[in-house]
């Protein structure tokens, strides 16, 4: 089985230690994945995203299938950015996702962000752009494009600030699995990494059998 996945984070400066966890535990899954049978073929990939005032505010590296490429890549994503408000530029991050270079068959996209996107439909907190992403992009029209190029959505949820994004999404694109870090301890990560991209991927393909 050929499978295709992508990490979509948020990378502002809260999230180091997550994208630290990211890059340690991909190897780990590529190698586990190798050794179930039959034997899955990963390529992975990554965005990142930060916002929209923020300089390289999406990081994006296409799929490669070499877990070390993969890691060095990340090696050059800092985080940084995010300004005085919450929510960060969410819907860029998964529009510039959904239109890489998808190939595999099975395709698994891990978002990963402690924040909501912008708009007052997500939050009445402090919001740079309350009436939404400033370059158009609304969640029905970003999810359904995931939808219809059968990207199977995934998520990590490190903070309560995103659940009303959850609820929204759902309602969009109906239930998918949520994986809550919210208590997990930075020593935890890895491994908490590695289980919530094992579990996705055997989600996406159980649903395709």
């Amino acid at each position: 089985m050929e499978v295709d996945l992508c990490f979509v984070m948020d990378c502002t400066g809260s999230m180091k230690g997550y994208i630290e966890g990211a890059k340690n535990s991909i190897k780990e899954v590529a190698e586990y994945m190798a050794k179930m049978e039959p034997a899955i073929k990963i390529r992975v990939g990554f965005c990142g995203y930060r916002d929209h005032h923020d300089t390289n505010r999406l990081q994006i590296f296409d799929f490669t299938n070499s877990c070390d490429e993969f890691k060095n890549n990340l090696s050059n994503v800092p985080a940084t950015g995010g300004g005085g408000d919450g929510p960060e530029d969410v819907l860029g991050g998964l529009n510039a996702a959904v239109h890489m270079s998808w190939q595999n068959p099975i395709r698994v996209l891990l978002h990963i962000g402690d924040f909501p996107p912008h708009g007052r439909r997500y939050n009445n907190a402090a919001d740079d752009y309350p009436d939404g992403d400033p370059n158009g992009l609304t969640a029905e029209c970003v999810l359904e494009e995931m939808r219809s190029v059968g990207i199977h959505y995934f998520f990590v949820k490190i903070t309560n600030e995103t659940a009303t994004m959850i609820r929204i999404f759902q309602g969009i694109i109906g239930e998918y699995p949520v994986f809550d870090f919210e208590t997990a301890k930075p020593e935890d990560l890895v491994k908490k990494f590695f289980e919530a991209a094992c579990s996705a991927i055997t989600t996406a393909i159980s649903l395709r059998e």
